[in-house]
């Protein structure tokens, strides 16, 4: 638990770290009203080697959606806002996590709660960059479903290079878990490893599945473009082509790291 000193040391950390996000257009303020108290829970129920994970995958996710974001924006598969994250976003992936957090504290630092941390984490890597990758594929991408080619940002599609992404990904995060975590037991880092891979990669493509059959998807109905959300096109509202109305790309990822938490926690049994 921290200490009053240490947690104002900390809020104080964080907020300074929100700052300069927000001056790099990497955040919004709803998305930093939202990760300074999931840090926070993070710190206080879990340990602060999660803290620091989580700040990496959020760097690097950074990085990457802002990767050739021009390009990306050209073609219209840009994320919104300049790409600086929302409370939306924040909460789709920080929840998970936190409530892992509380768990991992509640059952006494159970490993199989932090080897879910460990498959959240990857999950919310290896779906990140394998969808900003993707989208610079030369290659349109593919339903998971029916394997037809699809237009570029269309939920639901997969491509090489975002597979490989989501495959590299995993590894390095789960690499960097397995050797922060492993609580200097060497033959339980291969174990971490593997269960970020296995849980971020099999969890991204359930992401792309969930996106393709539950995550509503709009059509302008001038254009014909297809898109994620109901929204003024073409001077016009676009309607509800398919899937539940209530679902986003954001609740579609939320589930994506419950699953990829479920996955990685069942390699508790070689967990020694």
């Amino acid at each position: 638990m921290l200490t009053i000193e240490h947690s104002l040391m900390w809020i104080s950390l964080m907020i300074t770290i929100s700052f300069f996000a927000y001056k790099i257009k990497v955040i919004d303020k709803s998305g930093i009203l939202t990760a300074i108290p999931i840090g926070y829970t993070i710190l206080y129920f879990g340990e602060v080697s999660w803290f620091f994970i989580l700040l990496l995958f959020f760097i690097i996710a950074s990085v990457f959606t802002k990767y050739k974001y021009e390009e990306k924006l050209k073609l219209g598969v840009s994320q919104e806002n300049h790409g600086a994250r929302n409370w939306k976003s924040v909460l789709a992936n920080g929840m998970p996590v936190a409530s892992l957090a509380i768990l991992y504290y509640l059952f006494d630092n159970s490993p199989m709660f932090m080897l879910s941390f460990v498959g959240s984490i990857s999950f919310a890597l290896s779906d990140t960059l394998a969808t900003e990758l993707g989208l610079l594929s030369k290659e349109k991408p593919r339903s998971i479903l029916t394997g037809k080619e699809i237009e570029k940002g269309e939920s639901g599609g997969i491509t090489l290079r975002g597979e490989i992404a989501a495959i590299i990904s995993s590894l390095a995060i789960g690499s960097i878990c397995g050797i922060w975590l492993s609580k200097n037991e060497v033959s339980q880092i291969p174990i971490i490893i593997i269960a970020a891979l296995v849980g971020g990669v099999l969890a991204t493509n359930l992401d792309s599945f969930l996106g393709s059959t539950i995550q509503a998807k709009y059509r302008c109905v001038n254009c014909k473009k297809c898109l994620e959300m109901k929204v003024i096109h073409c001077n016009r509202f676009t309607i509800r082509e398919k899937g539940t109305s209530f679902i986003d790309n954001n609740i579609v990822n939320f589930l994506g790291a419950i699953i990829s938490a479920l996955i990685s926690a069942s390699f508790v049994i070689l967990y020694k």
